[in-house]
């Protein structure tokens, strides 16, 4: 592809970055949140048996730097995703059938995410979404 043709971006691309900017402001917030629930009350939880669990600061904590830094990586994806790099096509991939097959274990809750993922996989992969991530190669 020469330098004077230029691809326009699917709408289908932009559909997908916006839907990784809610994931990535979910994750941002979600990890900001576990990370200040420490200097409270630890959180607990009900189990189905009716046992009830107290979530330790420890588990907060590491969780949220791991859903913060996941949060982060989000952002940076999306602006892989605008730019049309070919490694974001092949992350973005990667995590809808990821998302896919943790899914399949969540079942029957994880109908909506199944759907939401296959979506996501049939919009980067069609013949313009795949030409535009190849035009920074």
């Amino acid at each position: 592809m020469s330098q004077a043709e230029t691809v326009r971006r699917p709408f289908g691309i932009t559909l997908v970055a916006m839907l990784i900017g809610f994931g990535a402001v979910l994750n941002i917030t979600f990890g900001i949140l576990m990370i200040f629930a420490i200097f409270g009350t630890n959180p607990t939880f009900t189990d189905p048996l009716g046992n009830d669990h107290v979530i330790g600061g420890g588990w907060l904590l590491v969780n949220g730097i791991i859903t913060l830094i996941l949060g982060l990586m989000y952002v940076w994806l999306i602006k892989m995703t605008m730019i049309g790099s070919a490694t974001a096509q092949v992350i973005i991939q990667m995590l809808a059938v990821i998302n896919i097959v943790f899914a399949i274990f969540n079942l029957p809750f994880g109908w909506w995410t199944i759907f939401v993922n296959i979506l996501i996989l049939l919009m980067v992969s069609t013949a313009r979404a795949t030409m535009w991530f190849r035009q920074t190669d």
